[in-house]
């Protein structure tokens, strides 16, 4: 995750060009939706219980993943307007890839230290 993020904060005008690239391109839209279907069975398959504590991040990821994939296989054409519309600024890109950054590294402490 990381290695997308960094790239992300540091040439936003580059990210987005490649970000509109793929999601213009229905076939790849649904490629990465794919993938993030595998990822999803991947984190539900190991907790899919909503318990307490740090482990409830696990199946809300999954099911989030999950919702993502099953929209981008669906509906390629609906992502795309809803990409558009959200990505607009180089500064909205940076700063959601510097969030999306600091929950990587959260999610790997938890991984290592607490998991």
């Amino acid at each position: 995750m990381a290695i997308v993020l960094i790239p992300a904060i540091l040439y936003p005008k580059r990210f987005l060009k490649a970000i509109d690239e793929i999601q213009k391109n229905s076939a790849l839209t649904r490629i990465t939706g794919m993938i993030a279907m595998i990822m999803a069975f991947l984190f539900l398959s190991v907790h899919w219980k909503f318990t307490g504590g740090w482990y409830v991040l696990i199946p809300i990821l999954g099911w989030a993943a999950l919702l993502k994939g099953a929209t981008r296989l669906l509906a390629p054409e609906w992502v795309y307007k809803m990409t558009k519309k959200w990505l607009k600024s180089e500064t909205l890109i940076s700063w959601m890839a510097f969030v999306g950054l600091l929950m990587a590294i959260g999610m790997t402490y938890v991984a290592l230290y607490i998991y």
